[in-house]
């Protein structure tokens, strides 16, 4: 499933910082035909690459969605009308307005796999709740997610019961 650039970003924002944990997957009609806005210190347009590089102090923003990173790369079909691959990359941080919130240093998002990876000490907090590991993989279309270690750092969970998620929001 193709989707413009725009909307891509969008739901990269979206589903870094809502699956993880929920396992909740995005309505297109949420956020179709919404803007994306992307600022950044320089853009570079490739069109012989199909590429788009924005690189220092990248911030994307859509109706509820902000994700910030030191570069951010979008890789687009023959037509360069629909992204077919985002990585944000150095310092990666998504944010959504009811308060969740992902790290990482690397995030990419291949739209013709939906999936997204979340790499190095990846950590999402919802509703109180964390988990954390050097890879976070969402699995798009099959509501799955993995969550890996290494040897310098394991997968960390923590829970809170209902009742104390309500005090840490």
């Amino acid at each position: 499933m193709r989707r413009s650039a725009g909307w891509t970003c969008g739901a990269l924002l979206l589903l870094c910082a809502t699956s993880a944990m929920a396992g909740e997957i995005p309505s297109e009609s949420k956020d179709a035909g919404r803007p994306t806005t992307v600022t950044a210190d320089r853009l570079e347009v490739s069109r012989k690459e199909r590429r788009a590089i924005y690189t220092g102090n990248v911030v994307a923003t859509s109706t509820d969605l902000t994700v910030t990173a030191d570069r951010m790369e979008f890789d687009f079909d023959e037509k360069m009308e629909a992204v077919e691959r985002m990585v944000a990359i150095g310092n990666v941080q998504v944010s959504r307005s009811d308060g969740t919130r992902a790290v990482s240093q690397q995030a990419i998002y291949d739209v013709l796999q939906e999936r997204v990876v979340l790499e190095g000490k990846a950590v999402v907090w919802r509703r109180g709740n964390m988990v954390s590991g050097m890879r976070i993989t969402l699995f798009i279309t099959e509501d799955r997610e993995l969550v890996e270690g290494d040897e310098r750092e394991r997968v960390t969970v923590v829970v809170y019961p209902k009742q104390q998620q309500e005090q840490a929001r």
